[in-house]
């Protein structure tokens, strides 16, 4: 451990240097102490994701007993502590024994990318209309490091705009729960469904739906494929109108296929759209 390169001792005196180091790659320090026999368990997990990653992280090494104020300064209450820094601040941490698993995964969460800058300059080229361009650097950038799940968001976003569905539904079906933001994956499959749904719905043509309704009223099953066609084309509030409608005036029709219709196109519209807040309200207070 002493001979690698990437794993260093560290105390009060010097700790600004480990800051200054966390602006050009992630630093994990190890809260640690000689008679802590945890500590001595995860020393070699630690040890080998590091040296395995080859200077995209390093450790650094405290004793908790010789930097006391140190410990203190970080809120460590328990040993073995492990603090990620990344740009001189704590963005992550885990106390006690963890799997090298659940480690690696913490570290591509934070890990300062080597192709971050192809990646931002994939963005600005898709934001200034050339996404073919955005498209072929993202895929390089995925070339060099597979498993950069931001990286796979954007791409799979950039495709999405593009129309290119499957390729985006497989790139955002790669990405697991804690690799990017959970909005943000949310959105990116709640997009995706809603693009499919309408590429799939044809031509909107709703007069024999609205004929039926005009026949029969209480065409429940009529009110319920207006809604789904009109939210296939983009039409959401009215489609949810209609489901509305339903879940208020038979609201046991179908096993309360009103409700679940609106609960399914709220959840297709994903957490960022305002009419998700306003039709829960709406449902909300038919139920109470």
């Amino acid at each position: 451990m002493a001979d690698s390169p990437f794993i260093f001792e560290a105390n009060e005196s010097n700790f600004e240097q480990v800051l200054q180091h966390s602006h050009r790659v992630l630093v994990l320090v190890d809260f640690w102490a000689e008679w802590c026999q945890p500590c001595k368990t995860l020393m070699p997990i630690l040890s080998k994701i590091v040296n395995d990653l080859q200077g995209q992280v390093i450790m650094v090494k405290v004793n908790s007993d010789q930097s006391q104020n140190l410990a203190a300064q970080f809120g460590v209450r328990s040993i073995p502590t492990v603090k990620f820094i990344k740009e001189g601040k704590v963005v992550d941490e885990f106390m006690g024994v963890q799997p090298a698993e659940k480690i690696q995964q913490m570290i591509a969460k934070h890990r300062i990318r080597p192709t971050e800058p192809y990646r931002q300059q994939a963005l600005a080229l898709h934001q200034a209309g050339e996404s073919d361009n955005a498209i072929n650097l993202l895929q390089q950038v995925l070339q060099h490091e597979p498993d950069f799940a931001e990286a796979k968001a954007d791409l799979a976003s950039i495709l999405l705009a593009q129309g290119q569905l499957e390729a985006a539904e497989v790139l955002v079906n790669e990405i697991a729960e804690g690799e990017v933001p959970a909005d943000q994956l949310n959105q990116l499959k709640a997009d995706i469904r809603l693009a499919t749904l309408q590429q799939a719905a044809g031509n909107l043509d709703t007069s024999a739906l609205e004929a039926r309704l005009q026949a029969n009223p209480e065409d429940w099953d009529a009110y319920l494929e207006l809604a789904q066609a009109l939210i296939a084309h983009g039409e959401y509030e009215q489609g949810l109108e209609n489901y509305l409608l339903v879940m208020r005036k038979n609201p046991t029709y179908n096993e309360g296929a009103g409700r679940k219709g609106l609960l399914s196109t709220l959840e297709l519209l994903g957490p960022k759209s305002p009419l998700v807040k306003k039709y829960r309200s709406k449902m909300f207070s038919l139920l109470y």
